[in-house]
């Protein structure tokens, strides 16, 4: 059986892990076929909890996941978040597309949220959204102020939940300083955090995750693998000396980081992807990792981890020493980095 935790104050209970369903979507070469049979999975054994978006496979991920709940409609304890953002400029001004990229106006138009929000409703085939997150609330296209929580959006969101359309607000993104600046200003129920914690860094720790603890703010994780950085997802040891040719001492640490990090997976036996997903369970102020899953065995081996708990506490304190043993850089500096560098391993 999988843990559950309290999603803050939404008070959705959910399994402490999810499924992120970016991956599941065309983007990624998954066939439909694929993605129900990973989603059907992830729900006849007991994952509770589903992250997708608008832009996710624009559309495709919201419209797979809300197929998929209507499959299990029996089972009440199902819930999802998804996110809105990420709005295209139309062919013609009174034909919106309300769902790809960077349309300026349409960020801060009441009528075309409206749009984009009955349109995720459709889709996920809700009457009612668990939650309705801003996607990268940082950008400057939705003109929020991020001390005073002001904004268009912000506005539509709490008017929505007034009238019953979402029963949470939140924010999903990878500004950790923005997100905390506008989770403490007392208006959001949860936030997505892509990417704030790994085996190597814990970034959301520093503001965030005191901002949402302040505010009961229910937390999700995404990109528990480091954004899916190659190393920690597959045991490699060729990384270990490669990343010390990077002309940077942060990228030194995270070798000598991996190098401990391997050694626990061959002392323990366990995969790396376990390792991550049972330490981020030590952590309770994360209620759910929505780990991606791109094939069944994905979905299949991330639950097996989970199902075996959280870490032993000697064990989860030796990773706490690896994560204060040195700076490493941002995730994403260390993802985009390491893509570069996966070039010379071909």
């Amino acid at each position: 059986m999988l843990l559950e935790r309290k999603l803050g104050r939404t008070g959705i209970d959910v399994t402490v892990l999810g499924l992120g369903c970016y991956q599941i979507t065309e983007e990624f070469d998954v066939k439909q076929e694929t993605a129900s049979r990973i989603l059907d999975y992830a729900m006849e054994k007991g994952i509770t909890w589903y992250h997708t978006a608008a832009m996710y496979g624009y559309g495709e991920s919201e419209e797979l996941v809300g197929r998929a709940l209507m499959r299990h409609k029996e089972n009440p304890k199902l819930h999802c978040a998804t996110q809105i953002g990420y709005f295209d400029k139309p062919v013609k001004e009174e034909y919106a597309n309300t769902i790809k990229q960077t349309w300026a106006p349409y960020f801060t138009d009441p009528e075309h949220l409206m749009r984009a929000l009955k349109r995720s409703m459709w889709l996920l085939r809700k009457d009612v959204l668990d939650v309705l997150a801003i996607h990268e609330p940082d950008w400057p296209q939705w003109q929020i102020d991020p001390e005073t929580g002001t904004g268009a959006c912000i506005d539509f969101l709490e008017e929505a939940k007034k009238e019953g359309l979402v029963k949470n607000i939140g924010l999903g993104g990878w500004d950790y300083h923005g997100l905390a600046q506008l989770c403490d200003t007392g208006k959001f129920d949860f936030v997505l955090c892509a990417g704030g914690i790994s085996l190597l860094t814990k970034d959301i720790y520093k503001e965030l995750i005191p901002a949402c603890k302040r505010h009961n703010v229910g937390v999700s994780l995404g990109g528990g693998f480091g954004q899916m950085t190659p190393y920690l997802v597959v045991k490699d040891r060729r990384w270990i000396e490669l990343l010390k040719t990077v002309d940077d001492e942060k990228f030194y640490n995270v070798s000598r980081k991996l190098e401990r990090l391997y050694n626990i997976c061959d002392e323990t036996g366990m995969s790396i992807t376990e390792l991550a997903i049972r330490y981020i369970m030590n952590h309770e102020e994360i209620h759910t990792h929505v780990a991606g899953a791109r094939e069944l065995s994905h979905i299949q081996q991330n639950l097996a981890s989970a199902e075996k708990g959280p870490l032993p506490q000697d064990l989860f304190q030796e990773l706490e020493d690896i994560q204060n043993s040195g700076q490493c850089p941002l995730v994403w500096d260390i993802r985009d980095v390491s893509r570069e560098l996966a070039k010379k391993l071909k």
